[in-house]
């Protein structure tokens, strides 16, 4: 397996398992499905928002980029993980291990890069402002939970 591939699963793992504890608190603490709903998926599409790494991304060394290799903004970054369709995602990736679906919609893919980690996050945060793009990402994200909730209704009439 390619290393940049084998990164990318350890780093989605990581992610995920952060994001399924976290919901799970959630659901454990309220017995509220849609709060842990309205919590977390903002968070799944905007978990690489600064710059363009998320906590598992941080841990393996790897970096959402646009395709001049400079770190990816923080909507393209929201916007490649638009697609609920992870397992179909997750399979294309195995075929492209630096651009799945959502890397092809937001013109990003994932590179090498070892600068900024789990120590350096910190600094990075304190640094970090919120601006119009992960207001935008976030409202996004929201408003594509409705949108989802609404198609399970349909779904089931």
């Amino acid at each position: 397996m390619k290393p940049i591939l084998e990164n990318r699963i350890k780093a989605f793992v990581v992610d995920y398992l952060i994001m399924g504890i976290i919901g799970f608190l959630i659901i454990a603490l309220t017995d509220n499905l849609f709060l842990a709903m309205i919590i977390v998926y903002p968070i799944t599409m905007n978990k690489d928002f600064l710059n363009g790494k998320s906590i598992g991304k941080r841990l393996f060394g790897i970096q959402v980029q646009n395709l001049n290799n400079q770190k990816a903004s923080e909507w393209k970054s929201s916007l490649r993980n638009f697609l609920p369709i992870i397992p179909l995602d997750l399979l294309f990736t195995f075929v492209s291990p630096t651009r799945r679906i959502g890397d092809r919609i937001a013109e990003t893919k994932i590179g090498i890069e070892t600068e900024q980690n789990l120590k350096t996050l910190s600094s990075e945060l304190k640094k970090y402002r919120i601006n119009k793009e992960l207001i935008f990402g976030i409202i996004f994200g929201i408003a594509n939970i409705y949108g989802l909730l609404w198609l399970y209704e349909i779904i089931l009439s």
